[in-house]
């Protein structure tokens, strides 16, 4: 037990009737990379908010060098030397990056009888913090000014300004490119090496055997059991998340002759250039790119979010003006967005608010609400795609991150769509709700909606679509028919930029 810096035993956590978490237990080596993996719901973020003290157990104990510690805030957290870096980040977009870095722990110096923020002191120490993290963002640079991995590495710099033994990282690379990837796993490895422990909550099961050294499975609440890396394949490590062995969803072809969607020169100055797509009626249409691609740029200028500068877009063979969502909606689109929790789904409101609020003029009678009406539709979108809830007045925010994703499908589902745009649909969400949402694309296209899928997951997009369209730098590279297509040859038309090849697709 020598090597145990931290330890919590038997944790349980109930939130009204909802039993969080049922006597769960941890314990994390120093100086290792400690995997928590499990289902949405099965409790890892409940137990990583009570050992960080943004919750307090019901039961249960948490002991640091062998002490029994008494947590009762994130700050006795941290001084304590636990700090975590969330998916959702508690940065300031308006201020400096020092100044977020030292944000309720500003350095002052007295001139006279007068205390000052010490500016100098404070740059000077964030400068050296984000050296040791091998990253060149300067301490003066407003955080709104820098991308989602600069971000990441302002959060952990954050963390790293405390006297740091544990460092929890929540969900790290779910919004990050492959490169950025790599670069965050360097520094996890560098903290490792000065004896930092690494608490790491992943859905990204692939990315484990990389930087892991443990895994530890929770499921429903319950700690399962702990398997050493080299012990842990995929497969192993799904079917004790789910309890049972996993059938793979293999891809299937609905595609039909008819074409739902062309482009024709599609274009937008600085963001996409001369975009020629087609969607064919039950087709899954992948598109593949790397992070900045352009890829959310095109289907948000489809989807009349975005404006587009020239080029044309035909419904059915009949060319449209799609000048805003409502536009899209009118013409047979739904657009499922890769951030459900900023513009997917309102988690404040409920289901049954959410799904109707795409057809309120469907569910107006009289020019009054028909709630009754509103309550059937909900009702029906909650039993056909298994939403698991309490209830439809439940509000989405306190539903699981699949079940949340659910509730964005059934609301554009509700418009009765001729084509559906998925944007990242399975981010941030576990592998059992991963094959859920593979099975609704699968009878979506059945029906006949043609879909366009984006994901950065390659091996979902090689898993499900039928045809695959890569960007890069906002211009079409291939156009590939998905037989015999692997990572490597989307990779290779992602970063060089090549002109089609063999296997291109009108």
């Amino acid at each position: 037990m020598a090597d145990i810096i931290l330890r919590a035993e038997n944790i349980t956590k109930c939130f009204g009737g909802i039993r969080a978490l049922d006597k769960a237990s941890l314990s994390v080596k120093k100086g290792e990379v400690h995997a928590l993996v499990g289902a949405n719901g099965a409790g890892k973020s409940t137990l990583i908010k009570i050992i960080t003290g943004a919750y307090t157990s019901d039961e249960g104990s948490v002991y640091l060098d062998g002490k029994l510690m008494q947590i009762h805030s994130t700050f006795d957290a941290r001084a304590l030397g636990i700090s975590a870096v969330y998916q959702e980040f508690s940065l300031i977009n308006t201020i400096s990056v020092a100044e977020n870095i030292f944000m309720g722990k500003l350095i002052t110096r007295k001139v006279g009888p007068i205390s000052q923020v010490n500016w100098e002191e404070i740059n000077n120490r964030s400068a050296k913090i984000l050296e040791t993290l091998g990253t060149k963002i300067n301490p003066k640079d407003l955080v709104g000014s820098l991308s989602v991995a600069q971000k990441q590495m302002v959060e952990i710099a954050k963390a790293l300004s405390n006297d740091i033994k544990v460092l929890i990282m929540d969900e790290p690379t779910a919004s990050l490119a492959e490169n950025d990837i790599k670069q965050m796993f360097e520094v996890l490895r560098g903290l490792q090496k000065k004896g930092i422990s690494i608490i790491y909550v992943s859905h990204r099961l692939e990315e484990l055997p990389q930087i892991a050294n443990r895994i530890s499975v929770y499921r429903d609440g319950n700690y399962i059991r702990t398997l050493e890396i080299d012990d842990a394949p995929k497969q192993v490590i799904i079917e004790n998340m789910v309890g049972k062995k996993v059938e793979q969803i293999n891809q299937q072809n609905h595609s039909q002759d008819e074409i739902l969607l062309e482009t024709k020169n599609l274009s937008a100055k600085g963001k996409f250039e001369d975009i020629n797509l087609t969607l064919h009626k039950g087709e899954i249409l992948g598109l593949a790119g790397l992070d900045g691609a352009g890829r959310t740029e095109i289907v948000r200028a489809l989807f009349g979010a975005d404006k587009h500068d020239s080029g044309q877009i035909l419904i059915s063979d009949k060319e449209v003006t799609i000048k805003s969502p409502r536009d899209a909606k009118k013409a047979g689109i739904g657009f499922i967005t890769e951030d459900r929790k900023e513009e997917g789904a309102i988690m404040g409101l409920d289901i049954s608010t959410n799904i109707g609020m795409t057809i309120l003029k469907e569910l107006s009678k009289h020019h009054k609400l028909d709630l009754n009406k509103e309550k059937e539709v909900s009702t029906s979108y909650i039993k056909s795609l298994a939403i698991k809830c309490s209830s439809e007045r439940q509000k989405v925010g306190n539903l699981s991150g699949g079940n949340q994703q659910k509730v964005v499908v059934a609301k554009w589902l509700a418009t009765k769509p001729k084509i559906l745009i998925m944007d990242e649909p399975t981010r941030g969400i576990d592998v059992g709700a991963k094959n859920q949402i593979y099975e609704l694309i699968h009878n979506l296209s059945k029906q006949g909606i043609g879909i366009i899928l984006i994901s950065s997951d390659l091996p979902e997009l090689l898993q499900m679509s039928n045809n695959i369209v890569v960007i890069a730098m906002g211009r079409i590279t291939a156009k590939l028919e998905n037989k015999n297509l692997n990572q490597e040859i989307l990779l290779n038309y992602a970063t060089t930029g090549k002109k089609m090849s063999t296997g291109e697709v009108n």
